[in-house]
Parts: C-alpha cells; sequence; structure tokens
C-alpha cells in the first residue's frame, strides 16, 4: 500500500488591523486596573468589618467606663445622692464590685490625671466648695444634692464603708 501524501495548503494569515490590536490592548488594561480597584474594595471592606468586629468587643469596655469624671465635677453630678471615687495610685475594681452589687450611682476620678492633681494635697481638706477639697490618699465621697454628706479615706476605711453600705442595703431589701 501507498502512503497517500496529504498536504495542506498553507493559508496565509492576513495581518491583524492595528485598530484592532489597540482595542484589544485597551480592553485588557482597562479590565486589568478594574479587577485591582474591585480586589481593592473587597479586601479593604473584609478589613475593615474585621476590625470592627474586634473594636466591638473593646467598645463594651469602653461604656462600662464611662462614669470617669473629673475632679472639678465631684459636686456637680445630676443624680441626686451618688458617689465619687477619687482613686490614688490603686486600681478601682474591687470599690466598683461593691458600688455595683449596691446598685448605686457614682463615678470614678483617676488623680494620676494631670487635671485632677491640683486636688492632691500634703493634708486632708474636705470643704464645701470644690476650690477648698485637698485629698492625700484614695476618697470615697458620698454627695447629695451638690453637697458632701459622708467621705472615707484610704483602701481600709472605703472598703469597710462599702461594706456597711452594702449591708444596710441587703438589709433594706430585705425588709
Amino acid at each position: 500500500m501507498k502512503k497517500a501524501k496529504i498536504t495542506k495548503k498553507k493559508e496565509k494569515k492576513e495581518p491583524i488591523p492595528e485598530s484592532t490590536l489597540s482595542i484589544k490592548t485597551v480592553a485588557i488594561t482597562f479590565l486589568s486596573i478594574a479587577i485591582v480597584f474591585v480586589a481593592t474594595y473587597f479586601l479593604t471592606d473584609f478589613l475593615l468589618s474585621r476590625r470592627s468586629k474586634s473594636t466591638d468587643s473593646s467598645s463594651n469596655s469602653a461604656t462600662q467606663q464611662t462614669n470617669t469624671i473629673v475632679f472639678s465635677n465631684l459636686l456637680s453630678q445630676s443624680a441626686e445622692k451618688y458617689y465619687v471615687l477619687a482613686m490614688v495610685d490603686e486600681k478601682s475594681e474591687a470599690y466598683e464590685r461593691y458600688l455595683s452589687w449596691m446598685s448605686k450611682t457614682y463615678y470614678i476620678v483617676d488623680m494620676s490625671n494631670k487635671v485632677n492633681q491640683v486636688y492632691l494635697g500634703k493634708e486632708e481638706v474636705i470643704g464645701d466648695s470644690i476650690k477648698d477639697i485637698r485629698i492625700t490618699d484614695s476618697t470615697l465621697f458620698v454627695v447629695e444634692d451638690g453637697k458632701i454628706t459622708n467621705h472615707a479615706t484610704g483602701k481600709e476605711n472605703i472598703l469597710k464603708y462599702l461594706e456597711e453600705e452594702l449591708k444596710e442595703a441587703a438589709a433594706d431589701s430585705n425588709s
């Protein structure tokens, strides 16, 4: 058997017009830029939503600490009776626990804040005006109708006072 020779006729390819090449190049460039923008948009959206989820959990602790005031506002809060805890070199969590158990309105003053340091003195002075008040150690103030009705100074005295208040609150709720 003889092998048949298959011959292909070579077709001449017509050259692609330059206008088609430039349109194709522009389309590819445009598509590439669009893909980059879309990818950037989704990446940014993903990262921002992830960040907002993490800040939501940390904002809970921030909203719990909205009861922080400056010392000069000690006597000017809106509640009729409230407690103000002026903290000097201590953490307030233990005190705050007592106050929240008693369901009392309370505010925290951070005496390490430069604005509040004006009210630190060598001797404790509890006056009628905010200008007359000086503290030496952490102090719990009981304020009624814009006047200091009671106060406890020092960690032990504050805890003792709060324990007594808690006992009174428990006795009142039982009767």
